[in-house]
């Protein structure tokens, strides 16, 4: 029977990451991205779609459910040194909300990042507004771990674990 347990952001994050210690590629990132969007019932995956719009986007790969299209932007490593990054992606995130209807953004990155942002208080805050905006924050860990959030402050807390 499977239960399902709440667990601190921390302590899941640790487990997300135990063991490793290389930073994924954009590749795997993609990969991962991939096998989420098939583990919850994305029926259409396309990778390398283009977005026309005042700035016009390739995203590595875009998932739609039927009821809502996530297009992605990769970065392997967030750190707190990626503020002119977190503008450009504030851009693609508007072209995307203002063109395209029931589409949002995704920012994918590798969970290592975690620490990184729960731990850069300018680069909590530009990830925060732009999820105000709409964007989402997905971690992949290259072992089938994921980790989705569409609001920041549920970043810190307890996290919805399904155990056997």
């Amino acid at each position: 029977m499977t239960e399902t347990r709440m667990m601190a952001a921390k302590t899941f994050f640790a487990r997300l990451n135990e063991g490793r210690r290389e930073w994924l590629t954009a590749d795997q990132l993609v990969n991962g991205c991939e096998e989420f969007f098939r583990l919850n019932n994305f029926t259409s995956i396309e990778r390398n779609q283009e977005f026309e719009a005042s700035l016009p986007f390739t995203s590595p790969i875009v998932g739609s459910d039927g009821k809502q299209t996530i297009a992605t932007i990769l970065r392997p490593r967030l750190d707190k040194y990626d503020m002119n990054f977190l503008g450009s992606l504030e851009s693609v995130l508007f072209a995307i909300l203002d063109n395209y209807e029931n589409s949002t953004l995704a920012l994918v990155t590798d969970s290592l990042s975690y620490n990184h942002l729960a731990g850069a208080e300018d680069l909590g805050v530009a990830i925060e507004n732009l999820m105000d905006e709409g964007m989402y924050l997905l971690f992949v860990n290259g072992r089938s771990g994921f980790a989705l959030f569409d609001e920041y402050k549920k970043i810190s807390m307890p996290v919805a674990v399904l155990e056997d």
